[in-house]
């Protein structure tokens, strides 16, 4: 079974391009069409940094890296803890996840580019002073963890910059409601959606 799973999961990856290998290779439950997405975002951006907020094992964390390597090389901070949680729709992570974290970004080719930091969105932001031109939010997915994690980083996104949520059609999770109220502010556009995320970008000044 396991020589089988194996060989479909090559059959699945062999005809894509090679950027889009090396990121469907790593475990996520992101689609093709959705890493696709922050990999163009990452190589149109060319100010600042690149944000990620939740990693888990770094699909779209290889995506974004692999996007600005194309682009203007700028760094991507992973902003992930790796502590035990158990996440809205059940998932388990923790520092378990933070050794295949490592293996992907030396395997993908992307470990130059990516600095994770193993930490606290509240605790990083508190010092923070770079520019961002693109936010992706993946976090805690409660609204008052998606609120918290938008507050922190959302201060720091240039004008014209992107921001993208996962998981943001569902009700019940906090991305959807976050969204429809940082549009209701006016200082943003919804840009575009692929399957469950949503892009924002910043009005400018």
């Amino acid at each position: 079974m396991l020589f089988k799973n194996k060989l479909q999961n090559y059959l699945k990856l062999r005809n894509l391009p090679p950027h889009m290998r090396r990121i469907m290779s790593v475990q996520s439950a992101l689609t093709q069409s959705e890493v696709q997405l922050l990999f163009e975002l990452a190589s149109k951006v060319s100010e600042g940094c690149i944000i990620e907020v939740g990693s888990y094992r770094g699909r779209s964390t290889v995506a974004l890296a692999l996007g600005t390597q194309r682009g203007k090389q700028l760094p991507v901070y992973a902003i992930e803890p790796h502590e035990r949680f158990t996440g809205l729709l059940g998932g388990q992570f923790g520092p378990w996840d933070r050794v295949e974290f490592f293996k992907n970004m030396l395997r993908t080719q992307c470990a130059e580019t990516v600095r994770l930091l193993n930490i606290s969105s509240e605790v990083v932001s508190k010092g923070w002073s770079q520019p961002i031109s693109l936010l992706w939010i993946d976090g805690d997915h409660s609204y008052e963890g998606t609120q918290r994690d938008f507050d922190c980083w959302a201060k720091f996104v240039i004008p014209t910059g992107f921001i993208a949520f996962h998981d943001s059609l569902d009700e019940k999770l906090g991305p959807k409601k976050l969204i429809d109220e940082v549009l209701s502010s006016g200082q943003y556009q919804k840009l575009s959606q692929v399957d469950l995320i949503t892009v924002l970008q910043k009005n400018s000044d």
